[in-house]
C-alpha cells in the first residue's frame, strides 16, 4: 500500500502542475488604448498652453491635489514668463506595465528681476506607470542640460 501512494504522488503533483495555467507573453495585461508617447505630448502641449489642469489629468501623483498643482504651476510661469517654445518625443521604451519617454523641451524665460528672455534646451525622461487603466506619467527628470535658468531648477517640474 505504501508503495503505491509514491507512485500516485508524482502523478499528483505532473497532473496539478499542468492543471495551472501560465501566462505567455501575448496574454500580459492589454495597454491602454490611448499611448505613453501621446500622453507625454499631450501633457508638454497642456504647459505649452498654459492649462495645467489638463496637464494634471495626464499625472498620477500624492503629494499634491488639483488646486495645488495648478496653483503652483501658476505662480511658477508667472514668476519666471516661462514659455514652452518647443518640444519632441525623442524615445520611448515600454516595459510591461511601465514605459520610459525621453524628450526634449526648448524654454523661453525670464529671471524676475530681469529684463532679458533666456532660452534653453532640456532633455527630460518621464517615467509612466498604468495606475487606473490608462498611462499616467508618476516621475520626471532632467537628465540632459539641467542647469539652466530658474534658480538653477532642472526640468519643467512636471511631477
Amino acid at each position: 500500500m505504501r508503495k503505491a501512494h509514491l507512485f500516485v504522488l508524482p502523478l499528483l503533483l505532473l497532473f496539478v502542475s499542468c492543471a495551472i495555467p501560465v501566462r505567455s507573453q501575448d496574454q500580459r495585461r492589454p495597454q491602454p488604448k490611448i499611448s505613453a508617447t501621446s500622453v507625454v505630448n499631450s501633457f508638454l502641449e497642456a504647459l505649452k498652453e498654459r492649462n495645467f489642469e489638463s496637464a494634471y489629468d495626464k499625472v498620477h501623483i500624492f503629494s499634491s491635489d488639483r488646486e495645488g498643482y495648478v496653483s503652483r504651476f501658476e505662480l511658477l510661469y508667472e514668476r519666471y514668463d516661462i514659455r514652452i517654445v518647443d518640444y519632441r518625443v525623442l524615445a520611448t521604451q515600454l516595459f510591461k506595465d511601465t514605459a520610459i519617454v525621453v524628450a526634449e523641451v526648448e524654454v523661453d524665460y525670464r529671471e524676475p528681476d530681469g529684463d532679458k528672455r533666456q532660452r534653453a534646451r532640456y532633455t527630460n525622461r518621464y517615467d509612466l506607470s498604468i495606475p487606473e487603466k490608462e498611462w499616467k506619467i508618476i516621475k520626471d527628470e532632467c537628465i540632459e542640460n539641467c542647469s539652466y535658468g530658474p534658480e538653477g531648477e532642472s526640468g519643467d517640474g512636471g511631477v
